[in-house]
C-alpha cells in the first residue's frame, strides 16, 4: 500500500499537516492485509518538524512494538533533514511510551509549566 504524501500535505511542518497524513495512515492501517507494509512517499515534501512526526507516525508506537512499526511503515524519498527529524521523533516516542502513567502526567505538567513561562 502506498501513500503519496504530496497529495495530502504540502509540508511536514504543522499539526494540520500531521492530522491530514494521520487520517490517511489510519485509513490505510484499517484496509491493509495482514503483514502488508505501508509505504509513505515523501517526494517533494520539505520542512519537517518533530511535532509533525510525533502526531502523524510515531504516535503508533503507543500500540506497536518498534519491530512492528518498522515492518509496517516504509518511509521513501525523505530528505536528510526529514530522516533526522523522524529518527528524533522515533527515539523520543520509544522512551516516552515506556513511562508509567504517573511519569507521563509529570512530563505533561512540566511541559505546561514551561509553556506558561513563555
Amino acid at each position: 500500500m502506498i501513500i503519496i504524501a504530496k497529495e495530502i500535505i504540502s509540508s511536514g511542518f504543522s499539526a494540520d499537516d500531521a492530522k491530514a497524513l494521520l487520517s490517511k495512515i489510519d485509513e490505510s492501517l484499517e484496509k491493509r492485509r495482514a503483514n502488508e507494509s505501508i509505504e509513505i512517499d515523501f517526494s517533494d515534501v520539505k520542512y519537517f518538524t518533530t511535532l509533525f512526526f510525533n502526531m502523524a507516525l510515531t504516535c503508533h508506537l503507543e500500540s506497536m512494538t518498534t519491530e512492528e512499526y518498522e515492518k509496517t511503515f516504509s518511509l521513501k524519498n525523505l530528505s536528510e533533514v526529514g530522516q533526522l527529524t523522524h529518527k528524533h521523533s522515533f527515539d523520543n516516542a520509544i522512551e516516552y511510551y515506556k513511562l508509567s502513567a504517573e511519569d507521563k502526567k509529570k512530563m505533561a505538567e512540566l511541559t505546561e509549566a514551561v509553556v506558561r513561562e513563555m
